[in-house]
């Protein structure tokens, strides 16, 4: 590892080690507890838990990007040896998150008691009662896990993936148990909602706690006023620009079941969360490389060290292609043998559905690899213009595809739409981007 990557291999090998223990916690608790709950609950039920479970997501983007820019911060002063500095990024992005947080709450608030949501899901029509538990618990848990989870943000910072992604296999794990426990003991929409939703936010407060009481953040004097003032600052101007991608991508990669379950019914939505879920494997599984090499590029940036980050840039983009290209091809021959023996149910995919996640698994592979550069060197301006336009072009396409195609199409919407919006834009612009990450101030 370190005749490939030079010195900084350990972090990296330490924190994918971890985070793979994290994937394969998230893997099993994603695959293990959908035939719990779709044998517990019924096709129509089950659809509605897909799609509420689903809003969780809500939480990478609720944090308006604070979370990302924060641990920029904290890796570019980890970099430099400065852990009061840390401290203060750390005081700063809390007392902002919590304050999100509270605002959240009576948003969600005002859409409960104003909104017709019970519409949007279709649950009057089918005769669900206990609907409004289940979304009181999905809401509870975003707005908790906003200040809760900027922990492992500052650790990824740190280069302590293994804590953060430890604190994350522990809450997958809890919340696979409970599911099985309630399945088979008091089975209901808003009971496998909770236990589906609430051990991930219990971990992510015990490893905010962990983090508050290590030595470096507790020992640390409290910064001066005009130093926490011009941190939060700093946080949020580049927090903003994250939180505009992270928008941009939800409304483009997360809208597919709510989009499914308004227009064709949460039946419908269930049959394909179920591929959804089986290709989400190859994504899950290379985000081991990119969540800790994000922050491990910002410290090389801040060293000025743009060999190793063009040398590493270079190979980790190769191997996620090859990865996705190997892993997704699998899944899409074998995909009904690993369907029936997962369900216990044949599971409803045609060809043209498989071949469509497969392209885009690979598509994904490479774009992420360069946002994970680009996000580190905090290239942001021109990833959220080329971001907002893939997302509403994807869902406005996705919109009439489902309308009128049905749901085969959705990963070739996704791909066509994708590689107009942002394939072309980084050909063309691709020398500039460099030379802004070679000129960068980190």
């Amino acid at each position: 590892m370190r005749s490939l990557i030079g010195p900084r291999g350990r972090v990296l090998a330490l924190s994918g080690s971890w985070s793979l223990v994290a994937k394969i916690c998230a893997a099993a608790n994603l695959f293990v507890s959908l035939p719990f709950a779709l044998h517990a609950l019924g096709a129509v039920e089950f659809g509605l838990w897909a799609t509420l479970v689903s809003f969780v997501t809500l939480t990478g983007f609720l944090d308006f990007g604070l979370g990302n820019g924060a641990m920029n911060l904290a890796a570019s002063a980890h970099a430099r040896q400065a852990h009061g500095e840390v401290a203060t990024v750390l005081r700063a992005g809390s007392a902002t998150l919590t304050l999100i947080a509270m605002l959240s709450a009576v948003v969600f608030t005002a859409i409960a008691l104003i909104a017709p949501w019970r519409d949007w899901l279709g649950v009057d029509s089918v005769g669900i009662v206990d609907v409004g538990p289940a979304v009181f618990v999905v809401v509870a848990s975003i707005v908790a896990s906003v200040p809760l989870n900027l922990a492992a943000r500052i650790r990824l910072g740190l280069g302590e993936g293994s804590v953060a992604f430890g604190w994350q296999a522990a809450g997958h794990l809890g919340a696979l148990a409970s599911v099985a426990i309630v399945a088979s003991t008091v089975p209901s929409l808003a009971t496998l909602t909770a236990a589906a939703v609430l051990p991930p936010v219990f971990a992510a407060a015990a490893n905010t706690l962990h983090l508050w009481r290590s030595g470096d953040i507790r020992n640390a004097t409290s910064p001066e006023p005009a130093a926490l003032r011009s941190t939060s600052r700093r946080i949020r101007e580049e927090g903003f620009a994250f939180f505009l991608l992270q928008l941009a991508m939800a409304l483009a990669f997360m809208s597919d079941l709510p989009l499914i379950t308004a227009i064709l019914g949460a039946e419908r939505a269930g049959e394909y969360a179920i591929v959804q879920r089986v290709f989400s494997v190859v994504p899950l599984a290379l985000t081991l490389l990119w969540a800790p090499l994000w922050p491990v590029y910002r410290q090389s940036l801040a060293k000025r060290d743009l060999a190793w980050t063009s040398r590493t840039f270079r190979w980790t983009t190769l191997a996620a292609v090859g990865f996705a290209f190997a892993g997704a091809g699998i899944i899409a021959i074998a995909f009904r043998p690993i369907g029936t023996l997962w369900l216990s149910i044949m599971p409803v995919a045609s060809t043209l559905l498989l071949g469509g996640f497969v392209v885009w698994c690979v598509l994904e592979a490479a774009g992420n690899s360069v946002a994970a550069l680009l996000n580190a060197a905090s290239v942001l301006r021109y990833q959220v213009v080329t971001s907002v336009a893939f997302a509403i072009a994807c869902f406005v396409a996705k919109i009439w595809a489902v309308s009128n195609l049905g749901t085969d199409w959705i990963p070739w919407v996704t791909t066509a739409t994708y590689l107009l919006a942002t394939g072309l834009p980084l050909v063309l612009f691709w020398r500039t981007l460099k030379t802004a990450i070679r000129n960068g101030r980190y």
